[in-house]
């Protein structure tokens, strides 16, 4: 797969290309949404990326709560299991797809202080 140098560029981690479950609820409201259940198409410490068929479900720098667990088979690929906490929408790309309906991928960046748990504990 081909990357640009723009995107290429803003890649802050190692992405891997795996079919994870992740949640994902708003936050910033006065009562939280529930948490929609989606699959990623990569992951990395720095984010993760997920397509969806809602066009206006995610805006550029909306906060949303995520949580996404590594399925045990691709769990040697990661340092983490799960890694839950705040993000932010960084990118919102509409994908054609064949049959003329649109998809959009959405690409989230982890805050800082976004947790991740990992399976054995850390040498050293």
């Amino acid at each position: 797969m081909e990357m640009d140098a723009y995107h290429a560029e803003r890649r802050k981690g190692r992405r891997a290309y795996v079919q994870a479950p992740i949640l994902i609820r708003r936050v910033g409201s006065r009562e939280p949404g529930p948490f929609h259940e989606l699959v990623t198409k990569n992951i990395s410490l720095a984010g993760v990326y997920f397509e969806t068929a809602e066009e206006h479900a995610y805006t550029v720098n909306q906060l949303v709560m995520t949580s996404v667990s590594v399925p045990e088979p691709q769990r040697r690929e990661f340092p983490f299991t799960r890694v839950a906490g705040r993000s932010r929408v960084v990118r919102v790309d509409p994908i054609a797809l064949p049959n003329g309906n649109t998809h959009y991928g959405i690409a989230l960046e982890f805050s800082n202080d976004v947790t991740a748990l990992t399976a054995t504990p850390p040498l050293g």
